[in-house]
């Protein structure tokens, strides 16, 4: 079994585990069966144990449903939004758009941490807006705000210049994959000019730049 057709089930695998949280290990079966026949398959052949599958199948899903509890300063230790200007200042070859001071259009989601991340799913206004497999030290994933219509159509109806917030909930997994952990907080944006500061749920804030 090659490693990229069995990551695709690890995910389907996820994706039907947080739409079902109590099916049983051969109902997600069942489903992958439905989702992906070919795949499923070749999987099948080479895992002919009904019980092995099962069981492969339950590992997959212990990541995502048992979260631990909030690491301290989790925040800045492992992952934090940035806008243009600051992933600009860190990375060099990046060029980012429109010349406008404490405010992005874009953000980042940078990780701060000397471990690489793994599943970081961000959720934005309730809706999930971005996913990324793995996050090496000191490199960004983007926050893709723009997929929430709701964010969007607010963003571009706001009549005036009172800030808007949206809850920004970011979930991964630390330890080689092993330990979940996630960022939770408030993204604050200017209508006329974009995002400028996340405040986290522990009280820390920071602007956007």
């Amino acid at each position: 079994m090659v490693e990229r057709p069995k990551g695709q089930l690890e995910q389907l695998t996820l994706q039907v585990d947080r739409k079902h949280p109590d099916w049983n290990a051969r109902q997600v079966e069942h489903e992958l069966e439905s989702l992906a026949p070919a795949v499923h398959g070749h999987w099948k052949d080479d895992t002919p144990n009904d019980e092995a599958r099962l069981r492969q199948i339950q590992r997959w899903r212990k990541g995502y449903r048992n979260p631990p509890r909030p690491l301290t300063r989790l925040a800045f230790r492992h992952l934090w939004p940035v806008g243009e200007r600051q992933r600009e200042a860190l990375e060099p070859g990046f060029l980012r758009g429109r010349r406008v001071a404490h405010s992005s259009h874009r953000i980042f989601l940078q990780n701060c941490s000397e471990e690489t991340l793994r599943e970081i799913r961000a959720q934005l206004g309730d809706q999930e807006v971005s996913y990324e497999p793995s996050l090496l030290p000191r490199q960004f994933a983007e926050i893709h705000w723009t997929k929430n219509a709701h964010i969007r159509g607010s963003a571009m109806s706001a009549g005036s210049r009172e800030p808007l917030r949206f809850p920004l909930l970011v979930d991964f997994a630390v330890l080689h994959g092993t330990k979940r952990a996630r960022l939770s907080g408030e993204l604050v944006m200017d209508p006329e000019v974009g995002w400028t500061s996340f405040q986290c749920e522990d009280g820390q804030s920071k602007e956007i730049e």
